[in-house]
């Protein structure tokens, strides 16, 4: 990066375009070109879950979206229900990517998620069975 920066401003002293200056067939020391690389994803096929989209936000977890025919569907889980417990571990502050692997799991395997839902004054305590999550 010095090289690089040095060689620039080389070039403006003298009122030369920087690529003229470097040109391509004088860069190969100076940089590293980009190597394509595949698509990263965190999941590895096939995922399997609750069936709900969620979002977190300054430490509040929140359910966006419950798929069709999913685990959160069949237990009653709603949009905009706050996910307070993941198997009675208190989830505030834990980053997306962790509650998420909180809530995946093996097909047919239970996990209880304790519920804040708008309008219901205490805490409710859902069973949802992981079961294959269809990305379409």
């Amino acid at each position: 990066m010095a090289k690089f920066l040095l060689i620039s401003l080389v070039a403006l002293a003298v009122e030369v375009p920087a690529i003229r200056a470097i040109g391509p067939s004088r860069d190969q020391d100076y940089f590293v070109r980009p190597q394509p690389s595949p698509l990263a994803t965190p999941y590895s096929a096939p995922l399997s879950g609750i069936g709900a989209a969620i979002s977190e936000d300054s430490g509040v977890c929140r359910i966006m979206q419950i798929l069709p025919d999913s685990g959160a569907k069949a237990a009653g889980l709603l949009p905009n229900d706050e996910i307070v417990r993941i198997d009675g571990t208190l989830i505030a502050g834990f980053p997306l990517d962790d509650i998420a692997s909180l809530l995946r799991g093996s097909p047919g395997t239970r996990v209880l998620v304790t519920i804040k839902r708008p309008g219901v004054e205490k805490p409710l305590e859902i069973w949802v069975i992981r079961a294959p999550i269809k990305v379409r």
